[in-house]
């Protein structure tokens, strides 16, 4: 289980995240429809959310590194919740809870962005 004083995980198409305003918060495309965003905690968790979820991307995926004590929005590390676009078998183990951001993401909480890289067998993978 993850505490709210270590860094969380956003996972974006990096084209989406670019074409987004540097001036306002942060909202993913589905936020209106799901009311919060998705988050992970840990390396190997991140790994796993994007391997399973956009395993078929065809461009960059970036990473918003996030301190939750920066964030404006309120933070709740709740059940997994897949977004409602995505389908998925992706079953962490039932205790693990994610954080989920209630609102917009503030750009001072994002604190690094990176891109993950494909291996040979196409999984994603830090860089």
């Amino acid at each position: 289980m993850a505490s709210q004083d270590q860094l969380i995980y956003h996972l974006v198409p990096q084209s989406y995240y670019q074409a987004q305003p540097h001036d306002q918060p942060y909202l993913p495309g589905l936020f209106e429809q799901e009311g919060f965003i998705h988050c992970t905690a840990g390396i190997e968790m991140l790994l796993q959310v994007a391997n399973a979820f956009f395993a078929d991307l065809p461009e960059s995926l970036l990473v918003l590194e996030i301190d939750p004590d920066q964030l404006f929005a309120p933070l709740k590390f709740e059940p997994p919740a897949s977004p409602k676009s995505i389908e998925s078998d992706f079953t962490p183990e039932p205790d693990r809870l994610f954080p989920h951001i209630y609102g917009p993401l503030n750009r001072e909480a994002i604190k690094h962005t990176f891109t993950l890289q494909r291996n040979r067998a196409g999984q994603w993978q830090m860089p």
